[in-house]
């Protein structure tokens, strides 16, 4: 494990609880630069829940996840009350943008209320709610002309949402293991800073989870939009394991293996996930570009853990008509050298830590 220093204020942690693995990541800002203290990992091989309540099992994998979580935290040395960025799922929550006339603040606040019915099928009062204006625009000039002078700006507002009761569920989880939580995100907003950050045009993440895809569009660093797939790497090894008839097992090999099995004309593999996920991609891109005629998408990238499956880049490349490749998260980062092959190795499976703790570190710049 690469050294700890304990005790200082510009050390940011990030917790990814994913849902094959715990990953967490210590990050310090020191002479305008970012630097890997310190990061660990805790494989998740929890067995099927028994047959008792769903209230039983929900807190008996809790505890495992505490369990699991303390442990890790333990073997990094990560100091109690230390402050730590903690993401849930992005299939838990809501990413939308509205479009409303402008108004007064506290109109605003009633306006946004009244448009999250529209997207939120359960009660406002079981779900958490933040907004940001990312956009003023003018309306068109014969709109404006029949509202009248000065009415026909218009704004564009990012609507995130979440249920309360997952977000209390990860809070209990960490602050049950004496750290502080600074803050809770959808994991999607920890995604793009990590890979895209602020840089200036337009850009489309899919991320791979083992559970579930995320597909993530951004633009001057701002995430217009966001869709999730409740399939994901579980699903392509499922795939292999059948089209090989080979074991489970058998499968994860092939695909972690250097056998590029999706391209060339030898191979006779149909991946219906991935087909789902170019589909879906294609769908995204095409619709965004019909509404913004002049915008062009700078930059395709992969992530998440099945990413680095030989040949996908080449898969979506030509799937999507434009290059795709792999994001790398730890582009602003400054390892040591003995660090240096692991971080390659872990590659972008630190997408969603890397990006809470950066989060951190640019409040802290802010500060």
């Amino acid at each position: 494990m690469l050294e700890f220093l304990k005790g200082k204020k510009n050390h940011f942690i990030g917790i990814d609880f994913g849902t094959s693995a715990i990953k967490v990541v210590e990050l310090s800002y020191r002479d305008q630069q970012i630097y890997l203290e310190n990061y660990g990992i805790v494989e998740l091989n929890f067995d099927g829940q028994s047959e008792r309540s769903d209230a039983d099992n929900a807190s008996s994998y809790e505890q495992k996840l505490n369990d699991a979580l303390r442990t890790l935290v333990k073997k990094m040395g990560l100091k109690n009350g230390s402050q730590s960025y903690v993401s849930i799922p992005g299939f838990s929550g809501l990413i939308t943008i509205i479009e409303l006339p402008e108004m007064q603040q506290e109109e605003l606040a009633k306006a946004i209320q009244f448009e999250a019915h529209k997207y939120i099928p359960s009660s406002l009062d079981e779900v958490a709610m933040s907004w940001e204006i990312v956009e003023h625009v003018g309306a068109p000039k014969a709109l404006a002309q029949n509202i009248g002078a000065g009415g026909g700006n218009r704004i564009k507002v990012l609507l995130v949402a979440a249920p309360k009761k997952d977000i209390e569920h990860y809070d209990r989880l960490v602050s049950g293991i004496n750290l502080e939580v600074s803050a809770i995100e959808l994991e999607t907003f920890s995604i793009a800073r990590s890979l895209v950050g602020d840089d200036n045009g337009v850009f489309f993440i899919i991320d791979i989870g083992s559970r579930a895809t995320n597909m993530i569009l951004t633009e001057r660093g701002i995430v217009r939009i966001n869709r999730n797939i409740d399939a994901g790497g579980n699903e392509i090894t499922t795939a292999i394991s059948d089209c090989m008839n080979v074991s489970r097992q058998r499968a994860e090999i092939f695909k972690r293996g250097e056998k590029d099995i999706l391209n060339g004309t030898e191979s006779n593999f149909i991946i219906p996930v991935l087909e789902l996920i170019a589909g879906e991609s294609r769908r995204i891109l095409n619709s965004y570009k019909e509404k913004n005629k002049d915008i062009r998408i700078d930059g395709i990238f992969l992530s998440g853990g099945s990413s680095r499956m030989k040949g996908l880049e080449e898969y979506f490349s030509r799937a999507l008509g434009q290059k795709v490749a792999i994001g790398n998260p730890w582009r602003r980062i400054t390892a040591k050298d003995e660090a240096s092959e692991l971080v390659a190795e872990l590659g972008n499976s630190f997408s969603v830590a890397l990006g809470l703790a950066l989060r951190g570190m640019e409040e802290y710049k802010r500060d």
